[in-house]
C-alpha cells in the first residue's frame, strides 16, 4: 500500500475514535484530567497556573500538558474543553501512527498499525484526557529524528518530552543509542554529535525554562503530585518485588482490560501468556532486529526500569504504564521473520477484533466515568446554591470533577495540591482529625467509605465511635446513582446545624 493509503486508514480509525468518545462517553474525561483543567481554567482567568487562588502549588504531574491545556482553555473556554482535549489526544496519536508508516518495514507495518490504533489501551488511554498522547508523540518524533541522523530535531522533542513527563529524561541516552545504530555512526560520535551548542541548547531549554518559571512562581520544580506520590508508595513499594508484583498487576489491566470478563484464574492466565510473549518477542529483536526496534527495545528496557526500581521517586499509575506499552509496541517492527504481518487480510481481522474489544471497554468504563460527573458534580452544584463564600476550603478524596465545577478552595486529602494534608496523611490520621487540622468547612464523602471505613489515601474515615456516630448523622445526601452515594457534609465550622467534630 502507499503511504497515502495508509494515511486515509489512520484517519478513519481517528474518525472511529472521535464516535466513540461522542456515542459512548459523551466526551467524559477521567477524574484526573479536571484537575489539569481547573488549573488550566484559573491560569486562563488570572494567569496564574494554580488549583486555587492564592494558593502557589503546582500539582500536574506533566508541566508541558499543563501549558497545553491552558492555552485550549484560553482558546476554546470551558463549556467544550473535554471535546477538545480528547481531540487533541486523538489526533497527536494519528501523528504518532503517521510517523510509523515511514519507520516500520512494510513486513510489519499491517500488524503494527493495527495494534497501535485499534488495541484497548490505546484507544481508551486517547479518551482520558490525560497526557499520555502528548508524550507518545513526542517520543515518536524523536526517535524518528534521532534514526535519521537528525540529531538538531531528535534533540528539540527530546528536550520537549522532559517537560511532557518525568521520565521523558530518560531519551537523552536513549537518543545516543538510536543516533549510533543509524547510518552506522558510532556511540562516540553520537555524543560529539549530540553535545554539540545547538542540539545542547535544544536539549537543555525547555527544562531550563520551566525550572526558571517553577522557582519563581512555586519555589520548586518538583510537582507537589510527585512529592504527594512519593511520601505515600515509599511505605509500600519499597522493593523490586513488591514493584514487580504491582506492574504485573498494572499488566492485565493495560495489556487486557477485557479479562474482567473472564473467571479471575484464566485472567491471570492470559496476563502470564502475554507477559511471556513479550519478552520472547524482546529478544527475537535484539538479536535480528532492525535498527529502530532494537533503539526503542533499549528505551523500553530503561523506562520500565525506571518505574519496576524507582517507585520510591515516582508512581508507575495507570496511566502512565500504557506510555511505556506504546513504546514496546513501536518496537513490533522487528517481529520474527516467521511473522509474516504482510498476509492479506491478517491486519485487517486483528484492527477488527481488537476495535470490538476496545468498544466493549469503553462501554463498561464510560458509567464508572460518568457517575464520577454525576456525582461529584451534584456536589458541587448543591454547595454552590447555598451562595457560600469561596474562601470556604472543602475537604475531598476525588478532586478532579468536583474542583472543575466549582470555584471554592478544595483541600485534597491524597495530597496532590496540599502540601500541609501530607503530614496528616502519612500519619494514617482520620478523614475527621484531616478536616479539622486543615480547618475545613466542608467534607465529600461515599457511602461506600463510610461502609468500608476507608477513603481514598487515607487509612481510616473515623478513628473512635464518636466520629463514626458524627459521620453517619450528620452529612446529607448530595447525590444518587446506581446505588452509589455522595454526600456532602459541614464540619465544626458550621456549628449551627452540625455537632462539632469529636476530639479524637
Amino acid at each position: 500500500m502507499s503511504k497515502q493509503s495508509w494515511l486515509v486508514l489512520i484517519a478513519v480509525a481517528a474518525a472511529v475514535r472521535l464516535m466513540l468518545a461522542w456515542f459512548i462517553t459523551d466526551f467524559v474525561l477521567v477524574d484526573d484530567a479536571y484537575i489539569t483543567l481547573r488549573y488550566a481554567r484559573n491560569a486562563a482567568d488570572s494567569g496564574a497556573l494554580v488549583y486555587n487562588h492564592g494558593e502557589a502549588v503546582f500539582g500536574v504531574t506533566s508541566p508541558l500538558w499543563g501549558f497545553v491545556t491552558w492555552g485550549l482553555m484560553a482558546i476554546a473556554g470551558t463549556a467544550h474543553i473535554a471535546t477538545v482535549v480528547i481531540g487533541l489526544g486523538v489526533l497527536l496519536w494519528s501523528l504518532a501512527a503517521a510517523r510509523l508508516v515511514d519507520l516500520v518495514p512494510d513486513r510489519a507495518r499491517g500488524l503494527t498499525l493495527a495494534v497501535f490504533l485499534c488495541a484497548p489501551v490505546f484507544v481508551d488511554n486517547q479518551m482520558l484526557g490525560m497526557e499520555t498522547p502528548l508524550f507518545v508523540w513526542l517520543a515518536v518524533e524523536a526517535m524518528a529524528a534521532a534514526l535519521s541522523g537528525a540529531m538538531r530535531r531528535a534533540a528539540f522533542w527530546t528536550g520537549l518530552l522532559v517537560v511532557a513527563r518525568p521520565e521523558g529524561v530518560l531519551f537523552a541516552p536513549a537518543l545516543l543509542f538510536a543516533a549510533s545504530a543509524s547510518e552506522g555512526r558510532g556511540l562516540t560520535a553520537s555524543v560529539r554529535e549530540l553535545t554539540r551548542p545547538v542540539p545542547t541548547a535544544l536539549l537543555l531549554t525547555p527544562g531550563l525554562l520551566w525550572i526558571g518559571f517553577a522557582l519563581s512562581r512555586y519555589g520548586t520544580v518538583l510537582p507537589q503530585s510527585m512529592v504527594a506520590k512519593s511520601g505515600w508508595n515509599s511505605e509500600h513499594y519499597d522493593s523490586l518485588g513488591t514493584a514487580l508484583h504491582l506492574w504485573l498487576s498494572l499488566a492485565r489491566l493495560t495489556f487486557v482490560p477485557f479479562v474482567d470478563y473472564l473467571p479471575a484464574l484464566l485472567g491471570h492466565a492470559v496476563t502470564a501468556a502475554l507477559v511471556a510473549s513479550t519478552v520472547w518477542i524482546t529478544r527475537a529483536n535484539l538479536r535480528r532486529g532492525t535498527a529502530f526496534s532494537r533503539a526503542w527495545l533499549i528505551v523500553y528496557g530503561v523506562y520500565m526500569a525506571f518505574y519496576l526500581a524507582g517507585k520510591g521517586a515516582t508512581e508507575a499509575s495507570w496511566y502512565a504504564v500504557p506510555s511505556s506499552v506504546a513504546l514496546l509496541l513501536a518496537a513490533g517492527p522487528a517481529l520474527p521473520e516467521r511473522v509474516d504481518t504482510a498476509r492479506r487480510g491478517l491486519a485487517s481481522a486483528v484492527a477488527a477484533a481488537l476495535m470490538l474489544l476496545s468498544i466493549a471497554l469503553v462501554q463498561k468504563r464510560a458509567p464508572l466515568l460518568q457517575s464520577y460527573v454525576d456525582g461529584y458534580g451534584a456536589c458541587a452544584s448543591a454547595l454552590e446554591a447555598l451562595d457560600r463564600p469561596h474562601s470556604e476550603r472543602v475537604l475531598i478524596g476525588e478532586i478532579g470533577v468536583f474542583g472543575f465545577q466549582t470555584e471554592h478552595l478544595v483541600i485534597d486529602v491524597g495530597a496532590l495540591v496540599s502540601p500541609e494534608v501530607l503530614p496528616i496523611k502519612n500519619a494514617r490520621r482520620s478523614l475527621l482529625a484531616m478536616a479539622r487540622e486543615t480547618d475545613a468547612s466542608w467534607l465529600v464523602i461515599s457511602d461506600i467509605a463510610l461502609e468500608r471505613n476507608f477513603y481514598p489515601s487515607v487509612g481510616v474515615v473515623w478513628e473512635n465511635a464518636a466520629e463514626r456516630e458524627w459521620l453517619e448523622s450528620s452529612p446529607v445526601l448530595a447525590h444518587e446513582r446506581d446505588k452509589r452515594l455522595i454526600w456532602l457534609g459541614e464540619s465544626e465550622r458550621d456549628p449551627n446545624d452540625r455537632p462539632p467534630l469529636p476530639d479524637r
